[in-house]
């Protein structure tokens, strides 16, 4: 099953971003700015069990349209005025050296994942982060040469909603929404897209580094899937 394209393969340059979209990222994924080619007392851990994953992960797969409906154990994890959401059945099931894994093989998935790994490299430790989330690329190792084994956060983001721009069994294309006064719309976009590698989600980096290519979208409410839930 597949979805409407989003155009992360439009080239764009670094320089393009404008000072206030670029200083909101790095609250969000410092490492994310760290590796954009020029001119082109202990955190606890993020996750919802002890248990160490091995092996496919047997998370149940939920609903895989473009709009999935919020699960109803959905509810919000916290450390350090951060806040982003977890689900007990569809991600994260499990951990992995302290870091939440097993997500559902679903675009709900693929974005719990999104919003564990970005809370993970802003809390605990950003090298680290990669190296766990990340898949085997020229890419990753690109990544990683430039990642800092250190917490990436400056300030709190504000995990708004996502956008899934693509789906299939294999990979999930998906714009993690984060809400913010600096944009003409109140949110930004960071794309992200996930390989289904060894029964679990997997970012894949370009070969330079990088995430995504071009400015970051700029979404507007209701043209997202908004996260909802219990807090705390």
């Amino acid at each position: 099953m597949s979805k409407v394209q989003n155009p992360q393969t439009l080239r764009g340059k670094v320089a393009l971003w404008s000072s206030v979209a670029l200083a909101f990222l790095v609250a969000i994924l410092l490492f994310l700015i760290l590796v954009k080619p020029a001119g082109t007392a202990p955190p606890n851990p993020i996750a919802v069990e002890t248990t160490t994953a091995t092996g496919d992960c047997d998370v149940p797969e939920g609903d895989t349209s473009s709009k999935p409906a919020m699960p109803k154990d959905l509810r919000w994890e916290a450390d350090k005025g951060w806040t982003w959401p977890v689900s007990d059945t569809y991600g994260p099931t499990k951990t992995k050296d302290g870091y939440g894994v097993c997500f559902a093989r679903s675009p709900l998935g693929a974005a719990l994942a999104a919003v564990s790994m970005n809370a993970s490299a802003n809390l605990v430790d950003a090298r680290k982060t990669v190296e766990l989330y990340t898949l085997d690329s020229k890419g990753k190792e690109v990544l990683l040469e430039k990642t800092p084994n250190e917490p990436a956060a400056t300030s709190p983001a504000s995990f708004a909603g996502f956008v899934v721009d693509s789906f299939s069994n294999d990979e999930a294309a998906i714009t993690l929404v984060i809400a913010t006064p600096a944009s003409s719309s109140g949110y930004t976009g960071l794309p992200l897209t996930f390989r289904w590698i060894d029964g679990d989600w997997k970012l894949k980096v370009i070969d330079d580094g990088s995430m995504f290519v071009g400015q970051p979208p700029v979404p507007v409410k209701g043209g997202f899937v908004e996260w909802s839930g219990s807090n705390g």
